[in-house]
């Protein structure tokens, strides 16, 4: 038979256990964390995209999510960890939007160029701080000595090269389609931060038509360079 002291003991040992299971509100701990985060990067999107990168501090974000200062940390280091996250989420659901609408299209480049170009536009025009976020301070940001490489631009250009070798199977093995898939993306993605900084003053249709010299210059030269190995 257990003695009192080993009794209390055991409690004791159970006591933070059950604090941690403890459910309020009908979420648990591990709920209400994920709850706080999804709070402070809905605070950070709005932030970032209605004060701009430089002029975003912690408590702006906190302030803006109603939690706590203690909380962010949970989560984020610094305020420029929480623009990272909100950079990628916003930059997934890019991607996402965009991949649809090119599913839609045929395997060629062109169509491929309008249908990706187009989306993306509509994207970040039907709110405006998607454009501050991912082109307007992004383009600084990304390019600070500091940080680590932009590590979804690095997935979009893979993306591209996966495309350009399934629309041109035959293309030779000195074409690098890493740095053209670099190429096409930042290009792109200037153009969009000019169109952006102009207030949206073009319609999307006239954007994606200056820039398919880019995509017809290069079915031009993919097609000369395989025409030039058979």
């Amino acid at each position: 038979m257990p003695s009192q002291h080993s009794s209390a003991t055991a409690s004791r040992a159970d006591a933070p256990a059950a604090k941690s299971d403890r459910r309020y509100g009908g979420l648990s701990a591990q709920e209400r964390m994920l709850q706080r985060r999804e709070k402070l990067l809905s605070a950070a999107i709005q932030v970032f995209g209605t004060l701009g990168l430089r002029k975003v501090t912690i408590r702006d974000i906190c302030h803006e999510a109603r939690l706590a200062e203690r909380y962010f940390a949970e989560h984020f280091g610094s305020a420029a960890d929480a623009y990272e996250a909100a950079f990628k989420l916003l930059s997934q659901q890019a991607l996402t939007a965009t991949g649809s609408a090119m599913a839609g299209a045929r395997l060629q480049t062109r169509e491929l160029a309008q249908a990706g170009l187009s989306a993306f536009l509509h994207f970040v025009q039907e709110d405006p701080r998607r454009a501050q976020i991912l082109l307007v301070d992004a383009s600084s940001y990304w390019r600070h000595a500091t940080i680590r490489s932009n590590p979804e631009l690095h997935q979009q250009a893979l993306a591209m090269a996966h495309l350009a070798g399934l629309i041109y199977p035959k293309l030779p093995a000195h074409i690098e389609l890493e740095i053209i898939g670099a190429a096409l993306i930042g290009s792109s993605l200037q153009a969009c931060l000019i169109w952006v900084q102009n207030g949206f003053r073009q319609p999307i249709e006239q954007v994606v038509d200056h820039l398919m010299f880019i995509w017809d210059g290069l079915d031009r030269w993919f097609t000369a360079e395989i025409a030039r190995q058979q």
